[in-house]
């Protein structure tokens, strides 16, 4: 005679799911790189035009207009690049608590360069931190206020009283406590 042995189940890793707040502030990062973006050729195009019209005029202010506009184009191309590789990239990559910092630093300094950028960082720092708080809560909203924790363990069977409808667990009584009938079969 042989015995069927059932298999063993098997834990396969589930898929990360990407919180919905990370969503968000992967978009808010972006849109603040498309107006920095934005900014960013209005002021080369400056930069073009002050470096074509000092190549015509041999004024001293005008070539020092045109150099503050190439120091100012240069800067704001390394901030473009910090904000892409150290907050867009890493939001993507799923570091949200690696990308926190540098956005909220990028959000401080683009509110002095440009208003609706550096907002829409800050609400993006903020969204980070969410997302952070969403993807250490367990699936499934338990954690969450008013939700029960899962069933564990075996449960115990139950019965009815046939004579009053009260309901014991077996063998917890022979007889009704309350109407005094058999319990049981």
């Amino acid at each position: 005679m042989s015995a069927a042995y059932f298999p063993t189940p098997v834990a396969y890793p589930t898929p990360r799911t990407r919180p919905p707040s990370a969503g968000t502030a992967e978009t808010l990062v972006l849109v603040a790189l498309v107006l920095q973006v934005i900014a960013a050729v209005v002021i080369i195009g400056l930069f073009l035009l002050l470096f074509g019209f000092a190549a015509f005029h041999t004024d001293r202010a005008t070539w020092i207009f045109a150099l503050v506009a190439s120091i100012v184009g240069g800067l704001s191309l390394l901030f473009l690049y910090c904000a892409y590789e150290y907050s867009y990239l890493r939001i993507q990559r799923g570091q949200y608590q690696e990308a926190q910092a540098p956005t909220l630093v990028i959000g401080i300094l683009s509110l002095f360069l440009g208003l609706l950028p550096g907002i829409l960082y800050l609400v993006g720092y903020l969204k980070l931190g969410d997302a952070m708080r969403e993807g250490q809560a367990p699936p499934g909203g338990y954690g969450y206020p008013y939700s029960f924790p899962p069933a564990t363990g075996p449960t115990i069977p139950q019965l009815a009283c046939k004579g009053c409808g009260r309901v014991y667990f077996v063998g917890q009584f022979p007889f009704c406590p309350n109407c005094g009938q058999k319990l049981g079969t």
